[in-house]
């Protein structure tokens, strides 16, 4: 039944409301006069709740039952008397708090319909009655008569309880439930349900969640804001952020405005810009009545930091939205104030001995435009060396390299800071103004004298490696470096000249070239040049995969991450790529715990920090497609690869994109969208440069399967001109994959063809190389180096086949354009010989719901049971059809 003045339609009658939470006010409203209080923080979606509850209550009772929703309380200038349609109330305005405690004057009968304007008298009423706390003593007065009645359900919702409130009702029949924050789950129903989808991305949720600790209407405005900045995305029932850093309007802020008075506002903004307050003259240059006010109401709470108390407001998107309603000037305003606030109380005392106000004094400093001593800057931009918030350290960076005091050891230190934290936030303006101060620093002969020799060669090989990433030429920046070289005569920097030679070539596709650059495997005793050699040990764990050299690549990622911790400024970037080049390293070999091991090892740490690098890198997101492809979980490869690919077309700091895109490319292929997949191989091919140009051989071969499963007519002409640059590149692995992938593709072995296979293999780490060439063999029907050329394959080749999809490496089955994705994906693994409950635990399905897929499968292709499944999947597996959209 519709209620009366309700606000639900406006809401969106899709919103969900949790189940659990709907069933306790139900069951508490349930009995005839009752009175039930609705207790939680503004905003967390009680009123809708009490609406909802209220409709389906009336649903459930016998008969006619009328649901009156009441409007919110106004405020006094509004000139509306009453929430009361009725008018009763109205007239008996201006009393006290405690006249709703007092009996009704003579005459006031309570008459149920007269007071609701309108209702029949008789007929069951549920009352809805928002934000009682709020009443006017005439209005809550009106209230407890009603519920004096027994006759009418009230269902109120408040903030807060209070002494007036308390005198509504009491007795068995009043229950005050306690409405907290959604939950994780309950947060991802009710976006869902608001936004139309089936599932919220896990990582847009968890952010969002945290943001706004759960507060429902919290949730709508930062899911409504992103929406609105185009930024919202939805693909296959899933919706996501594209941006990590969400967009806040000040929508959210405008509405408190109204119920604010000017002094009440201008608080909230200077407490929204200086949160977390901790220092006493902040404090004590607050109004109290003004801070008790906004205290009683909920919007400042007190929490405790390092075991004192800190002044924030009540919630983090509120501070956010307060910021974003605030103009420009305002902002300035501000930072002056409350930086005048903090020198002031400091009397003239050196802030350098205390960490934590100095950086206060900095951050807002330097954004209200003073000029600061630069012991200050200088001290705070080394407290934040290992870690911080990317951005405060970029603006921290920025003011000390362009500090005018500042000398060149000092601003070069900082400048380097900048332009990679410019790269990685995407921030181009930061990162170019911070390129151009490098460039200041090195033609100021005086400055240049000033900088240690390998300061002086980071900032001239960074300005070099981002021109070549730029697209700049690469073999002008070779020779420079060769120049650098052979002017430096100290070891850690002449290190350093070689791991940014192997760098820009690795990152430019010239991997033979690149490996012959690099450093020794051997560990040097020299913990300088260690550090040193940390970015072309990573470019020669990628370059090591693709030769086959898994434990080595493993080895030397783990020690240069365990060695790069160790630096007096840590490098987080090299930390992140390392652990990276770890992943990749045993996803190569088809170690898949492994694989998964470090893949969590990595989220973890991401996660425990929210000032991580890797949120931003894309990284760990990159190791979690990979690991979906090797496993065989093609709808999640599908909706992570589009995902990620999105975020990074608006920033990709180390050019992750094009691998992306050959894994996604695969993942569509394999699910049978043609379309989708042939975009994504033409995306994969554009690379530029940077990783997916140092992992080019991985690239390759994703795009070459992907065109595989597609049956394009020339994936043997590709799989031919892979081996051929795989062998030029001195790339044992990659050449034996694409060997293995033509000769699957013609179903012949050429003559000599398992003779270089042999040989390919036995530079393979672990059990690759001997499956691919076992495959072979048997393709061959001639172990040996005697196979002669255009020999059929034999049958009985699912052994072979089930082993390398166990390696992750997934040949393509016979068509079936009918089947649906899951299908898709659940026949490939029943055909391989998989169980049920194997499949089940894979997909993270229930194993009814695989035999249910399964039924439907062999339905439509014309089978009973597993075993005509695999004997159909080993007659026709390569089987080509012409090519057809989907």
């Amino acid at each position: 039944m519709a209620a009366r003045g309700s606000q639900a339609g406006a809401r969106g009658d899709r919103i969900a409301v949790p189940r659990r939470r709907l069933h306790d006010v139900v069951e508490a409203a349930r009995p005839e006069g009752s009175v039930t209080v609705l207790i939680g923080e503004a905003g967390n979606g009680k009123g809708y709740l009490a609406e909802q509850a209220a409709l389906a209550l009336a649903a459930e009772l016998p008969g006619a039952c009328a649901v009156e929703v009441l409007p919110r309380p106004s405020r006094p200038a509004s000139g509306i008397p009453s929430v009361f349609p009725g008018g009763a109330a109205a007239e008996r305005s201006g009393g006290s708090a405690d006249d709703a405690a007092r009996p009704p004057p003579e005459g006031a009968d309570g008459d149920v319909g007269a007071t609701l304007g309108g209702v029949d008298a008789g007929a069951p009423v549920i009352l809805v009655a928002p934000d009682i706390d709020e009443y006017p003593p005439h209005d809550l007065r009106v209230l407890a008569e009603l519920a004096r009645t027994r006759t009418v359900r009230i269902i109120a919702t408040a903030r807060q309880l209070s002494s007036a409130i308390d005198r509504v009702g009491s007795g068995p029949q009043v229950q005050r439930l306690s409405i907290g924050a959604l939950d994780l789950e309950e947060s991802a129903g009710f976006l869902c349900s608001m936004l139309g989808v089936d599932r919220i991305d896990a990582d847009t949720l968890a952010r969002w969640h945290a943001v706004s600790g759960g507060n429902a209407y919290a949730l709508a405005v930062l899911a409504l804001a992103a929406d609105r900045a185009g930024d919202l995305r939805r693909s296959r029932g899933t919706a996501w952020a594209a941006r990590r850093e969400d967009v806040v309007t000040g929508e959210y802020a405008r509405l408190l405005a109204a119920s604010c008075t000017e002094p009440e506002w201008q608080a909230l903004e200077f407490i929204a810009q200086a949160e977390p307050i901790f220092e006493t003259a902040l404090l004590r240059s607050i109004d109290a009545g003004v801070l008790t006010a906004l205290f009683e109401r909920g919007l400042v709470v007190t929490q405790t930091r390092a075991g004192a108390p800190t002044l924030t407001l009540g919630h983090p998107l509120l501070a956010a939205s307060v910021r974003a309603a605030m103009s420009p000037v305002r902002r300035i305003e501000l930072d002056d104030r409350i930086f005048g606030v903090l020198d002031e109380d400091r009397a003239g005392g050196d802030p350098v001995a205390d960490t934590e106000r100095l950086i206060r004094l900095v951050v807002f400093g330097t954004a209200a435009g003073r000029r600061l001593p630069f012991p200050w800057v200088w001290r705070a931009f080394e407290s934040l060396a290992r870690g911080g918030d990317p951005r405060l350290v970029l603006r921290l960076a920025r003011s000390t390299a362009e500090h005018p005091d500042a000398d060149g050891a000092q601003a070069g230190s900082a400048a380097l800071r900048a332009v990679r934290i410019g790269r990685l936030l995407g921030d181009e303006p930061a990162r170019r103004a911070a390129l151009d101060r490098v460039a200041e620093l090195l033609a100021d002969a005086a400055l240049r004298a000033t900088m240690a020799a390998t300061l002086e060669v980071a900032l001239i090989t960074t300005v070099l490696q981002e021109r070549v990433r730029d697209g700049g030429d690469l073999e002008a920046a070779l020779g420079e470096l060769d120049a650098l070289e052979a002017r430096t005569g100290h070891a850690a920097a002449r290190a350093m000249v070689g791991s940014a030679r192997v760098q820009v070539l690795a990152e430019a596709g010239r991997l033979r070239e690149a490996a012959e650059a690099c450093p020794p495997l051997e560990v040097s005793a020299d913990l300088g040049i260690e550090w040193a050699r940390s970015p072309g040990r990573a470019m020669a764990s990628l370059i090591l995969d693709q030769r086959g050299a898994v434990e080595q690549a493993v080895a030397s990622a783990e020690h240069a991450r365990a060695l790069s911790r160790l630096g007096p400024h840590s490098r987080s970037d090299l930390v992140d790529i390392q652990g990276f080049c770890t992943l990749l390293g045993y996803w190569v070999s088809g170690s898949r715990e492994s694989a998964r091991r470090v893949y969590e090892g990595l989220a973890g740490e991401a996660s425990a920090d929210a000032h991580a690098e890797a949120h931003y890198s894309g990284l760990v997101e990159v190791g979690a497609v990979l690991l979906a492809v090797q496993e065989g979980r093609w709808m999640e490869a599908v909706g992570s690869g589009e995902r990620l690919a999105d975020r990074l077309a608006s920033s990709d700091p180390y050019a992750l994109a094009p691998l992306v895109q050959a894994a996604l490319g695969l993942a569509l292929a394999v699910l049978g969208e043609r379309d989708g997949a042939m975009r994504a191989i033409g995306a994969s091919e554009s690379p530029q440069r940077g990783v997916s140009m140092a992992v080019g051989g991985h690239r390759r071969v994703l795009a070459l399967r992907a065109r595989q499963w597609l049956r394009d007519p020339r994936a043997a002409d590709e799989a031919a001109r892979i081996a051929d640059w795989a062998a030029r590149e001195r790339l044992p692995y990659i050449e034996l994959l694409a060997r293995h992938a033509r000769a699957y593709e013609t179903r012949a072995v050429e003559a000599g063809e398992l003779t270089t296979a042999e040989r390919l293999a036995a530079q393979i780490d672990g059990p690759l190389g001997v499956a691919l060439l076992a495959h072979l063999s048997r393709i061959a029907r001639a172990p040996g180096s005697g196979a002669p050329a255009g020999v059929r394959a034999a049958a009985g080749e699912e052994p072979e086949i089930r082993l390398l999809a166990d390696l992750g490496i997934w040949l393509p089955m016979p068509p079936a354009p009918d089947l649906t994705p899951r299908e898709r994906e659940i026949v490939l693994l029943a055909a391989l010989g998989y169980s049920s409950r194997f499949i089940a635990e894979r997909l993270t399905i229930s194993a009814r719901t695989v035999e249910t897929h399964l039924s439907h499968a062999f339905a439509k292709i014309g089978v009973e049971n597993r075993d005509e499944l695999r004997e159909w999947v080993a007659r026709n597996r390569t089987a080509m059809t012409p090519p057809r959209s989907t």
